[in-house]
């Protein structure tokens, strides 16, 4: 089998300025880990609705520092935030292929679109209610005390 790091993974000289250009050294593991790094600072720096994720991201973090929760908690906790930012990402990337393959505007196209947007919303909703009920209690407890 060729090994080869997929397709995106080549930038091209037109891709604005965001675009992070990793060329490690070494294995085709590294490779990929760079590529799909590179992919991640760039949907931070490029799309708006990571500044709205992240900083809840780092205060859901900080508070459950601050509380001192049990694993199950932290793992319930990063396994919701990691969903949220994996949609995100699916997102994006999505939105990005069709604005390269179909510039044009197409109902069913933006029908998808809105479908993927939906797919955000929805772990974003689940993990809320992740949030509130792994945080809610020792929350609770934090101020009956």
């Amino acid at each position: 089998m060729i090994d080869d790091p997929g397709p995106g993974s080549h930038p091209s000289p037109d891709q604005d300025s965001c675009q992070v250009e990793p060329r490690p050294s070494g294995s085709a593991w590294a490779r990929k880990f760079a590529f799909a790094l590179a992919g991640l600072i760039y949907a931070v720096r490029s799309q708006n609705s990571f500044w709205i994720h992240l900083p809840i991201a780092v205060a859901v973090i900080a508070v459950a520092a601050w509380l001192q929760v049990e694993a199950w908690r932290w793992c319930m906790l990063v396994v919701a935030t990691g969903m949220v930012i994996a949609a995100e990402l699916v997102n994006t990337s999505i939105e990005m292929i069709v604005k390269v393959l179909h510039p044009d505007h197409d109902v069913r196209i933006g029908h998808a679109l809105d479908a993927a947007a939906a797919a955000v919303l929805v772990t974003a909703i689940g993990a809320v209610t992740v949030g509130l009920i792994t945080l809610g209690p020792p929350l609770y407890q934090w101020m009956s005390d």
